[in-house]
């Protein structure tokens, strides 16, 4: 039994060192912002292209029913296609556990960011990333096939397993967005295709109207707030990896 105690100190000894080492380590690699590489695992990131519709994939609502900071990103990148013409409508699609449907709460808020009335394609069905393939190719009167031209906008560390759902459902002719701002372009090939003049929708560029606002000089840009964004965007990228793994397993990608 000595024997054993003996054995049993120094292994939880070694596993405190260890630990404390690992933790140490993460700690100050987040804090200085290095890369951790196995996020790249989970990114499909491209240019948009000419397309048919854009497809904004939802990623639920806060407890007052609106969209997610993921949400927001996603809509916002929507609309700024939108705004510069790289599709004619908009789906959202996503149903969640809430009394109203994301697509609906993602659809109202692209209409504050810049979306045209009658611009929103409603699919409220899907409840996980496998079913947005289908769901949109169901919705009535739309007519969305494997072969229709999508920009298909959701979060960077999202983006992989959305992608390859799209590419296990048969669809062909789609790209990935996971961040865009438009540029107010006017014409693609002799077309007038910008719904905007430049900057009027592209929050970035927007400058207060009222004469007794002074820019503050304030960052958000300290230790505990760079650990508090690292450390999200670490166990995000772990909780995809594991849904990759999962949705692998289960053959639906």
């Amino acid at each position: 039994m000595a024997k054993v105690g003996l054995i049993f100190k120094k292994s939880l000894k070694f596993y405190l060192l260890f630990a404390g080492i690992l933790f140490s380590v993460s700690v100050l690699w987040t804090i200085l912002g290095l890369p951790i590489f196995i996020d790249r695992i989970c990114i499909r990131s491209e240019a948009p292209v000419e397309a048919e519709y854009i497809v904004c994939v939802g990623a639920g609502l806060t407890g007052g029913n609106l969209p997610t900071d993921d949400g927001w990103g996603r809509i916002y990148t929507a609309v700024q296609l939108y705004l510069d013409g790289y599709g004619k409508k908009v789906v959202f699609t996503g149903g969640g556990s809430g009394r109203v449907s994301e697509a609906e709460v993602y659809s109202e808020a692209a209409r504050w960011l810049g979306l045209g009335e009658g611009d929103a394609v409603l699919d409220p069905g899907p409840n996980q990333t496998s079913e947005h393939p289908k769901n949109i190719m169901m919705i009535d009167g739309v007519g969305i096939g494997r072969a229709t031209p999508l920009d298909i906008v959701t979060s960077t560390l999202h983006s992989k397993r959305t992608a390859l759902c799209f590419a296990k459902a048969g669809f062909t002719n789609f790209r990935l967005v996971t961040s865009y701002r438009a540029t107010g372009r006017r014409k693609v090939e002799g077309r007038i295709v910008s719904r905007y003049n430049a900057g009027e929708y592209l929050r970035e560029k927007k400058t207060s109207g009222l004469p007794a606002f002074k820019q503050s000089g304030k960052t958000y840009n300290d230790v505990f707030m760079r650990l508090k964004l690292r450390s999200a965007y670490f166990f995000t990228t772990l909780r995809e990896l594991s849904a990759l793994a999962v949705y692998k397993v289960k053959g639906l990608i």
